[in-house]
C-alpha cells in the first residue's frame, strides 16, 4: 500500500485501496449454490499487486495442501464494497471474501456465522475485531498496526537521544522532541514530526471515535478536544506540516530528503518504499502514547455457501489464519500484507531488513494494538465529521475554535449512528 497524504484517513489500510484504480482479474465466482458439489471455491480480495501476489500465493499453498480442491481467486483492485454488494445482491459473491474489521458491521448479515478460537491469535484484539453483535462473521488473517519512522541522522545532528525502540514516548515528549528536531523556514523547514493523523492521535491520547458498543461518537469530549488542540498547536508551531503544506505530495518523499525527523504513519506496506531510500538512515520506534489504531483484516464465508462448498471454505479460512505455511505468505520480499498474527509467523516481519531497523516494532505494536469497533456506514459517518472538521477548524483549512466545532460534529455523527 502507498503512503497517501491526508490529514484524516479513513481506515489506512482498506478504505485507501478501494480507491486503487484497476478492475477484477479472473472469471466472476459462479453462484454458491448446493446444486454445484464439486467443492471448488472462489475467494475475493482487494489489493495492490505485491499484496494480491501474498494472497493468490496462499490460495496456491491450500490448493497444494489439499489436492483436488480449486480456489478461484477474484483480484478485485477497485470500488471493491461496491462490488461485493452487487455480487450479494446478485447471489454470485464468492464463497470467501476478505474483509475488514472496519468494514464489518455492514457485511455481517450476509457472512456464514464462524466459530474461532482466539487462543490461535497473537493477542486478544485480534479476534474479537471479527465480532459483531457477540457473533464471530469472518477469522482473522492479518493484522496492520502502525510505527513510527524516525531519521537517526537527524536525531544525532541536533543531539536529541533516539527514541526507545520498544517503549513509546508519552505526547508530552513527542512534542518536545518534535521541537528540538524542527529548524529553518519556508521550503528549506525541517519538520520534527510529519502531518498529525487527528483520529491515530486521538487513540494515542487514550480517546476513540466511537464509544465501545457504537451508539455513539465520541471525538467531542474533552479528550478530543484536547488531542485537536495538540495536533493543532504543533502545526502553528511549525513543529508539523499542515494539511495545506502536504497537498499533493508524498510525505514519504519528504521523510527520504531530509524535510521530517519523524514519520508516525508507518503502516507494514511503507516497509517496501523505506527499503529503497539511500538516506537518510532510519529506524523504527513505538507510536507516542497508546498507539494509532490497528487494522485487522478477515476472511468471511457467503452464507448461502452450502454442502462442500461451504466445508473447503471453512479449510480454508482455518488455512490461511492459522498456519505457518499461509501466514509466512503474507511476506513476499521487503513487501509486507500485513504482520502474520499467529506466534509462529510473527517474527517473520522481522526479518526482512537487517536489525538495526527495527521491524521488531511491528511485534510490538501488533501485541498491544488497539482494534476500534466496526460501524455501520463507516466510511460515510466518519468522512463527513472528518471534512467538517477540515473545513471548519485549524486541522483543515478552517477558522473555528475545536473546542466548538468538534462537540457540534459529535452531534450530528451520534443522530447518524442512529439513523
Amino acid at each position: 500500500m502507498k503512503v497517501f497524504n491526508r490529514l484524516i484517513p479513513v481506515g489506512a489500510g482498506l478504505a485507501a485501496l478501494l480507491l486503487a484504480a484497476g478492475c477484477a482479474t479472473g472469471s466472476q465466482p459462479a453462484a454458491n449454490s448446493g446444486a454445484d458439489e464439486n467443492g471448488d471455491i472462489s475467494f475475493s480480495f482487494w489489493g495492490t499487486n505485491s499484496e494480491a501476489a501474498s494472497l493468490k500465493a496462499i490460495a496456491a499453498a491450500f490448493e497444494k495442501a489439499n489436492p483436488g480442491t480449486k480456489v478461484t481467486t477474484n483480484w478485485i483492485q477497485a470500488d471493491y464494497e461496491q462490488k461485493i454488494q452487487t455480487s450479494i445482491a446478485a447471489g454470485t459473491q464468492s464463497t470467501v471474501l476478505e474483509i475488514s474489521n472496519t468494514s464489518l458491521a455492514g457485511f455481517a448479515p450476509s457472512f456464514a456465522e464462524q466459530q474461532v478460537d482466539p487462543g490461535k491469535f497473537i493477542q486478544p484484539n485480534i479476534s474479537s475485531s471479527m465480532q459483531f453483535d457477540g457473533k464471530y462473521y469472518a477469522t482473522p488473517f492479518t493484522a496492520k498496526p502502525k510505527v513510527m519512522a524516525i531519521n537517526v541522522d537527524a536525531f544525532k545532528a541536533a543531539g536529541v537521544p533516539l527514541p526507545s525502540a520498544t517503549t513509546p514516548m508519552t505526547l508530552e515528549e513527542f512534542r518536545n522532541v518534535a521541537a528540538k528536531l524542527s529548524h529553518g523556514e519556508g521550503k528549506a523547514r525541517v519538520f520534527g514530526s510529519s502531518n498529525l493523523w487527528y483520529r491515530g492521535w486521538l487513540t494515542a491520547s487514550g480517546g476513540s471515535y466511537y464509544n465501545a458498543d457504537a451508539t455513539a461518537c465520541t471525538f467531542g469530549d474533552p479528550t478530543g478536544v484536547a488531542t485537536a488542540q495538540y495536533v493543532v498547536n504543533m502545526q502553528k508551531d511549525k513543529y508539523s506540516p499542515t494539511s495545506v503544506d502536504i497537498e499533493g505530495q508524498d510525505q514519504a518523499q519528504w521523510f527520504a530528503a531530509g524535510r521530517l525527523a519523524t514519520f508516525s504513519d508507518f503502516g507494514p506496506w511503507t516497509v517496501a518504499d523505506f527499503a529503497k531510500f539511500s538516506k537518510p538512515n532510519w529506524m523504527l520506534v513505538p507510536v507516542p502514547g497508546k498507539g494509532f489504531p490497528m487494522e485487522v483484516g478477515g476472511l468471511a464465508i457467503a452464507k448461502n455457501a452450502t454442502g462442500k462448498k461451504a466445508e473447503n471454505a471453512k479449510k480454508f479460512v482455518e488455512f490461511a489464519s492459522t498456519q505457518k505455511a499461509a501466514q509466512d505468505l503474507l511476506i513476499q520480499g521487503n513487501t509486507a500484507l500485513g504482520v502474520p498474527i499467529i506466534a509462529e509467523s510473527t517474527a517473520t516481519l522481522e526479518k526482512v531488513m537487517p536489525p538495526d531497523r527495527n521491524l521488531a516494532a511491528f511485534t510490538t505494536a501488533l501485541k498491544s494494538g488497539l482494534v476500534g469497533v466496526s460501524v455501520k456506514k463507516e466510511a460515510q459517518i466518519s468522512g463527513d465529521a472528518e471534512k467538517g472538521m477540515l473545513d471548519g477548524t485549524p486541522l483543515g483549512t478552517g477558522k473555528g475554535d475545536v473546542a466548538t466545532v468538534l462537540p457540534e460534529l459529535n452531534t450530528k455523527c451520534t443522530a447518524a449512528l442512529k439513523q
